[in-house]
């Protein structure tokens, strides 16, 4: 994450605080790379897609104007990251939203970008 040992402490001490227990380097390194795949459109857009029914790669492709290639490899990263869940039916691969907390911080963000 690039953290200098004195703000991966002030991060870790900060972040324990506000969620209420205790947290480790890599919990703070998860959340960050989180927010960092969320924070690509096009990833975002795929995302948004796999929280209204889950699809397969040409589905998200076609929708988000992306290479089957390209969308493979974001996917590939929001399954590593747990972000979105796989699950093959016959031939075909589907995409879903891996738990309801991701669908929450997606919706919350979008609230509080909307909120006035």
């Amino acid at each position: 994450m690039g953290l200098s040992p004195s703000q991966g402490e002030a991060v870790l001490r900060d972040a324990s605080s506000v969620i209420g227990h205790d947290l480790s380097l890599p919990d703070i390194e998860a959340a960050a790379r989180l927010f960092a795949l969320l924070g690509d459109a096009g990833r975002l857009q795929l995302v948004l897609r796999c929280m209204e029914r889950p699809q397969t790669v040409s589905e998200l492709a076609e929708a988000a104007g992306m290479s089957q290639s390209l969308t493979s490899h974001h996917l590939r990263h929001l399954r590593d990251q747990r972000i979105l869940a796989s699950e093959r039916r016959g031939r075909h691969i589907y995409y879903t939203i891996d738990d309801a907390h991701i669908s929450g911080v997606v919706q919350d963000v979008f609230a509080h970008v909307t909120h006035d």
